[in-house]
């Protein structure tokens, strides 16, 4: 979240993939998670709660701006997921800020829930996209709807969820988040959060344009992916949809 996100992007393009995705979800899961537990009892203190509320607000709506617009100009795949994680610490943020809502846990609960299948799903389908083409820059998934079908159908559904589209758990999770904070009066924080999204749509679609409109290069090398690889990116893909479409699967089981 901002202003503690200048390492993001650097480390995500840096690191090796598998820590990358290690650091996506689960230091955001457990972060949000702990403060979560550790802000409920001051939002009860008259004390603290106008200055916390306060806080959230700014720094979601400042996290928001800034994860949402440095991502539009990214090249690198890596570096636009680190600026995207960012901007979904902004959504996640807004939930914290609604925390007064009786659902507001549970919104933000489900919404990392959303994230963890979505960006896994990206980083599993980076990982053999990489291999392929030694790189990872977004023009390494030109031509993948043709080379790898499967991979970029999933790949598909992965950054459909990301921006946010219907049908998909990503969906789902930012019309939660926003229900909670309109319950609390948040309209300027919903207001920013519904124009970000619309700019989420537009660098997700970079990568999509590159699988399905941009032509393969003439040295590309065959797409390998395990069995094992094939059948968590074919689940995950199947999770985001069955949550888009009947979330009630997940909330159920929420605490």
């Amino acid at each position: 979240a901002a202003p503690f996100q200048f390492w993001a992007p650097d480390v995500y393009q840096g690191a090796p993939t598998p820590v990358t995705a290690y650091l996506a979800v689960a230091s955001k899961a457990a972060g949000f998670l702990v403060l979560i537990r550790v802000l409920e009892p001051f939002f009860s203190v008259p004390t603290f709660q106008n200055k916390i509320f306060l806080s959230l607000v700014l720094l979601a709506a400042l996290t928001l701006i800034f994860g949402n617009l440095a991502a539009i100009p990214q090249t690198n795949f890596k570096r636009l997921l680190g600026y995207s994680s960012i901007a979904h610490a902004g959504y996640l943020l807004v939930g914290l800020a609604a925390i007064g809502d009786a659902f507001a846990g549970r919104a933000v609960v489900f919404y990392l829930a959303g994230y963890l299948l979505m960006t896994f799903l990206a980083f599993l389908i980076l990982v053999p996209v990489t291999k392929a083409a030694g790189g990872d820059d977004i023009s390494n998934f030109n031509g993948l709807a043709r080379r790898a079908p499967g991979l970029a159908l999933a790949m598909l559904i992965g950054a459909a969820s990301l921006a946010g589209v219907p049908f998909t758990v990503g969906f789902f999770g930012k019309f939660f988040i926003f229900e909670v904070a309109l319950n609390q009066g948040l309209y300027l924080l919903v207001l920013i959060g519904v124009v970000t999204v619309a700019t989420g749509f537009y660098y997700y679609f970079k990568v999509i344009r590159a699988m399905y409109w941009q032509p393969a290069p003439e040295d590309s090398t065959p797409v390998v992916v395990s069995k094992a690889s094939s059948l968590a990116i074919y689940t995950l893909a199947a999770l985001i949809l069955i949550l888009g479409v009947y979330p009630q699967l997940l909330i159920g089981i929420l605490p």
